[in-house]
This record gives C-alpha cells, sequence and structure tokens, in this order.
C-alpha cells in the first residue's frame, strides 16, 4: 500500500477483530488464574481426607500407647504379686514374751543371782544386757522361776515346750502345778524347795514333774537356787536343767534333752560320750551296792528326825535329804540302764 494511501478495505475488520478478541480475552479468567485455583481447589479437596486421616492415625496411635502404658504396669503389679488397689500398711507383730519389761527384768535377776549363788555364768560368752532376755529364752535348757509365793513369773521356750503351756498360761500359775499332786511328790517337792532356801542353791538334784497333759517326766541334773533382794530376803527361786526322760505307763523311760534354740529332742544313745563303758550294762554288784547306799542314806534322815529331834528346816537334815535323793537317782539310773 503506497504511503498516506488509505487501509485497504479488509483491515478495519481485521483491527476490529484483534479489538474484540483482545476484549474478550480481558473479559475471560485467565488460563493461569484458572490453573492456579484449579489446583488450588483440587489441594483443598485432596487436604481435607489427608487432614483428617492423620487425626485417626495420631488418635491411633495415642490409643496403643496408652493401652501398652496399661499392660505394663498390669504386668509389673502381677511380678510384684500385688493388685492395682494401694498396699495396706502392715499390722505391727505382737511382741514376743521376753521382750516385755517384766519378762527382761527377771531374765536379768535370774542370771545375776545364778552368778551370785553358783559363781558361775548361766549363759556362755560375752553378752550385753539388752540380749540376755533373748538368750536366755532360747537358751539349750529349760529354765523357770516362781516368786516368794511360789507363783511361776518365767518359763522360757524349752520350759513352756515341757510343760506344754504358753506364757500366759504358764506366768502366774502355782509352782505346786508343775509336779502330781500326790502327798508323797508334792511332800518331796516342798522339802527341796526349803533346803534351796536355807542353803542358797542345790545341785544335780533329780525328781518327778507332770507335764500339763497329765505326761510325767524325771529331770535329771537339775541346779535349784534361791533369788534374794539387796538384804537378803527370799524374792523366789530358779531352776535349770539340760536333760528330763519321759515316764511311760509301763516304766519305760525316753531320755531328752534341750538343744539350741530351745527345741526338746530325744537324746541318742551314747552320744557325745567317749567313755563306751558308761553304756555298759551294770553288774549285779552295781545295783546292790547302790542300793545300800540308798539305805544307809535313808536311815540317816531318819536318825536326824527320830534320835536327835530335827525337822526338814534344820541344815543338817535338808543335807541328808539330798544326799539320798542323790544316791536314789544313781540307783534308778543303774536299774534302767539294767533293763534296757
Amino acid at each position: 500500500t503506497p504511503r498516506g494511501a488509505p487501509p485497504p478495505p479488509h483491515e478495519p475488520v481485521e483491527v476490529m477483530s484483534m479489538s474484540m478478541l483482545s476484549s474478550r480475552l480481558n473479559a475471560m479468567p485467565s488460563p493461569l488464574r484458572l490453573s492456579r485455583s484449579a489446583k488450588e481447589a483440587t489441594v483443598a479437596r485432596r487436604g481435607a481426607p489427608q487432614v483428617v486421616a492423620m487425626a485417626k492415625k495420631d488418635k491411633r496411635k495415642a490409643a496403643r500407647k496408652a493401652e501398652k502404658k496399661a499392660e505394663m504396669k498390669t504386668m509389673t503389679s502381677k511380678s510384684k504379686g500385688g493388685n492395682d488397689e494401694p498396699e495396706k500398711p502392715k499390722a505391727p507383730s505382737a511382741p514376743k514374751p521376753y521382750e516385755s519389761t517384766s519378762a527382761v527384768m527377771q531374765s536379768l535377776t535370774i542370771c545375776g543371782s545364778y552368778k551370785e549363788k553358783t559363781g558361775e555364768k548361766l549363759l556362755d560368752g560375752e553378752i550385753l544386757v539388752q540380749e540376755a532376755a533373748e538368750r536366755l529364752w532360747n537358751a539349750p535348757f529349760v529354765c523357770a522361776s516362781h516368786d516368794a509365793s511360789d507363783v511361776f513369773n518365767y518359763g522360757n521356750k524349752a520350759a513352756l515346750e515341757l510343760w506344754g503351756l504358753s506364757w500366759d498360761d504358764f506366768v502366774g500359775m502355782p509352782s505346786t502345778k508343775s509336779a502330781s499332786d500326790e502327798d508323797a511328790i508334792q511332800s518331796e517337792r516342798r522339802e527341796l524347795l526349803d533346803k534351796a532356801a536355807a542353803s542358797g542353791v542345790i545341785k544335780d538334784y533329780s525328781g518327778v514333774r507332770q507335764a500339763s497333759d497329765g505326761r510325767r517326766f524325771r529331770v535329771t541334773g537339775a541346779t535349784v537356787w534361791t533369788i534374794t533382794d539387796r538384804e537378803g530376803n527370799k524374792t523366789g527361786q530358779a531352776v535349770r536343767f539340760d536333760t528330763f526322760a519321759w515316764l511311760g505307763e509301763n516304766g519305760e523311760e525316753t531320755e531328752m534333752t534341750v538343744a539350741d534354740g530351745g527345741e526338746l529332742v530325744e537324746k541318742s544313745s551314747g552320744a557325745g560320750d567317749g567313755d563306751a563303758t558308761a553304756d555298759a550294762a551294770p553288774s549285779a554288784s552295781d545295783i546292790a551296792a547302790a542300793a545300800e547306799a540308798v539305805e544307809e542314806a535313808a536311815a540317816k534322815v531318819r536318825n536326824l528326825k527320830e534320835g536327835d529331834g530335827l525337822t526338814n528346816a534344820d541344815p543338817e537334815v535338808q543335807a541328808a535329804v539330798s544326799e539320798l535323793l542323790a544316791k536314789k537317782s544313781a540307783l534308778a539310773e543303774l536299774e534302767e540302764r539294767a533293763a534296757v
């Protein structure tokens, strides 16, 4: 087209078409905006389920964690033998008999008086004052005491087991109940206590006593001593022995001894005896000599009472009676061994 010449007829139409197209394009949403909006809408649509899924997953995870924690707590509780309930405080155990103040004081009195009257220790070794009560309670010998009114005020573990009584039943019981109520036995027992009161102590005593169930037993090698106060007044008496024998209805005897911890056990034949002849059966001459010794001792007692006019309260009679009892015990032992 020449310079300055009017445009061809079709150019205005083309320009108009472009203008119209431009207007329409401007009026329409941008393809970029459409893609972004669609993308955001898609993300929004896709993101909502994902958020919900994550929340559910976290909830399940927390639930599993709580279940696992509860399971571990249950297993721990079972391993300890308990349950989920808080442990109840344990009730304090009842004090043992020897732990009471009165028992402790009496234990010390018994130990001190034994040393005073015999010159020997009742308990072996060096012990503290606070240990004396427990040591005496579990001692390998029978030990009991009564007050000035002949009422028991102490008995150790072996004593309670021997008489078959509890601490509450034994303490407070008249000591006369420790033997049969036969006149001869009670008279012999009274003479023994009177002699111990006069001389202070008797050793190697042998006599018959009776348990709470009626069974009789013969005490051997017992020491009986009197307990006195600082002024020398009698406040009670005590006994100690570690061997005895149950007496059967048919004359049989079961020799017993006291083991560590105060347990009564049957004495083994010849246990701890290094002399084999000690268990040999005695001869007839041995038994006859022992019987003659008993007769001589009995005659001595009768002579003191009938010839000299003495009584059981006199020291001479008490000494003679003690000698008689010892010889009777020796004779009984020989006769027992001969019968085996």
